[in-house]
């Protein structure tokens, strides 16, 4: 156990929500509640870590040592609002947004931000996952890399700058990467060909960034300046202009990196 950091309440049901829900249950912390508008998924959510589940957030226990706020960064602020500020540990779980969110509001509070991206019914290896820290002492900053470190191998003590810099940078190498699949899938299935057949080229990409630099790994015709290529390409995106445009546009960039 972490020495003053035994129980906590969660606020949100959402995918980070959940899958730090099951990482807390499975270290012996007890979740006391599950709190949250969204009744659904909140009250499964409570079910499946078999605690109580409480749709009015002013409602929750005031006997918890740390409270949890997963819910979207643009709801923060409207929670913190309500809570009752107490003595207790306070949390977000927030990539951009920063620590002084919580000024004015609560004597101790932190950021708890796990650089992952989750979906609700795939497992992952949370202790893989790195958890970035932030709070507003250094007694809170031990509680919570204590806590960290039940959870995860990778645990680091970063400021809010540093945090919404991380979070940019997984902007570009998570949530965009995933789109070109998307992308990639939509002109696939419109020739009425099989995602799959690029699953070998996407395992590789992705290995291969984790052995050298990603500009040094670049190929394709932007990065060989292949122009009549690339001019193909575009003739058989004429119909999708935001998809020429896309593709213009990174070619662009990926040239850009290559000088």
């Amino acid at each position: 156990m972490v020495k003053g950091i035994n129980s906590a309440v969660i606020i949100g049901a959402g995918n980070v929500a959940w899958h730090l829900g099951r990482a807390l249950k499975k270290v012996n912390i007890d979740i006391r509640q599950i709190a949250g508008k969204r009744e659904e998924p909140a009250a499964r959510l409570a079910e499946e870590l078999e605690t109580d589940y409480i749709p009015d957030i002013k409602k929750i226990t005031d006997t918890a040592d740390l409270y949890i706020l997963a819910v979207s960064d643009d709801a923060i602020k409207s929670v913190i609002n309500i809570l009752t500020p107490t003595e207790q540990l306070f949390v977000h779980t927030a990539g951009s947004i920063p620590l002084s969110v919580f000024e004015n509001r609560f004597k101790n509070y932190g950021v708890f931000y796990p650089l992952q991206t989750f979906s609700r019914d795939r497992k992952v290896s949370f202790g893989d996952i790195p958890v970035c820290i932030e709070a507003s002492s250094e007694i809170n900053s031990d509680r919570l890399m204590q806590l960290a470190g039940l959870l995860s191998r990778k645990k680091l003590l970063i400021n809010s700058q540093e945090r919404a810099t991380l979070h940019l940078a997984a902007v570009f190498a998570s949530n965009f990467t995933n789109h070109m699949y998307a992308v990639a899938y939509k002109i696939l299935k419109e020739q009425n060909l099989d995602f799959t057949l690029l699953q070998p080229l996407i395992k590789e990409t992705a290995s291969k960034i984790l052995e050298m630099e990603p500009r040094i790994a670049q190929t394709g015709p932007a990065v060989r300046n292949n122009t009549s290529l690339m001019e193909f390409h575009m003739r058989m995106l004429q119909n999708d202009k935001l998809l020429q445009d896309l593709y213009k546009t990174i070619s662009n960039n990926i040239r850009r990196y290559a000088q």
